[in-house]
């Protein structure tokens, strides 16, 4: 569990970014952050570069880690954090300052002699990366200064999300994904997420992206609770990664 000050208006608060994983996912940490606005420990290199070959769509620009709905037409508002594995967290470093949205560190080896529940022996729920993310719908406590609870976002309106990848080492298991409160979609081998700019439909976001297969996320446009972009371990080697995501962009 990493641990991080934000503060919104002046008022510090705590911010619990919950991690955990389901079948080399993270649907434990669906809930997300809880902060509001403020600054963050540095790290990671900044994001910078071109926005030429990105659609226009809406702009989701964050400011010390949140995303205000009054600053887009599509009431998009929420923390945008980092989270990971035990084990891959203990290494990461983060940067959420102004429009940053960074991390650098090295993603686990996935052990395969790990026993999770007997007689389990896949161990890619335990060691399955790090990511940053950013909530959708996410009210403001006004008494505490808080963020609440995620809440589902109605994304009907929507075709996908823009975004552009910058850093010294973008791995290449890089995953963008978006999550209800039910399943993960992500981006299947067919659709990588590179270096640069990147356009990625609902219908390319499929389940269990890592096989043949899959629903669309077409279908669960309704109630999103957060999208993001995940570190994806193996059980060949550690995989270091120093990239941001900027110039996030909802397509109408």
């Amino acid at each position: 569990m990493a641990t991080t000050l934000r503060s919104l208006f002046g008022l510090s608060i705590l911010l619990l970014a919950n991690a955990g994983c389901d079948g080399g996912d993270d649907s434990d940490a669906r809930s997300g952050p809880k902060a509001v606005g403020g600054s963050s420990a540095a790290g990671g290199s900044g994001g910078t570069g071109g926005t030429a070959a990105l659609p226009e769509g809406v702009p989701l620009t964050p400011l010390d880690g949140w995303v205000d709905g009054a600053s887009n037409t599509v009431g998009i508002q929420g923390a945008m954090f980092s989270y990971a594995d035990s084990t891959s967290g203990m290494s990461m470093i983060e940067d959420f300052t102004g429009a940053n949205a960074c991390i650098t560190g090295t993603a686990a080896k996935v052990d395969m002699m790990c026993t999770i529940e007997p007689p389990a022996t896949d161990c890619y729920g335990t060691f399955w990366g790090a990511a940053i993310g950013l909530n959708l719908n996410q009210p403001i406590d006004m008494s505490t200064m808080e963020g609440a609870d995620p809440m589902p976002y109605d994304a009907t309106a929507l075709t996908g999300f823009a975004f552009e990848i910058t850093g010294s080492m973008v791995p290449a298991s890089l995953r963008f994904k978006v999550e209800d409160g039910t399943n993960e979609y992500c981006t299947p081998a067919t659709v990588p997420v590179k270096a640069g700019a990147n356009t990625v439909s609902f219908e390319q976001l499929v389940t269990n992206c890592w096989t043949k297969g899959g629903t669309p996320a077409s279908g669960a446009k309704s109630s999103l609770l957060k999208v993001s972009w995940q570190v994806v371990t193996n059980a060949m080697s550690t995989v270091p990664f120093d990239f941001c995501v900027s110039n996030v962009r909802a397509m109408e």
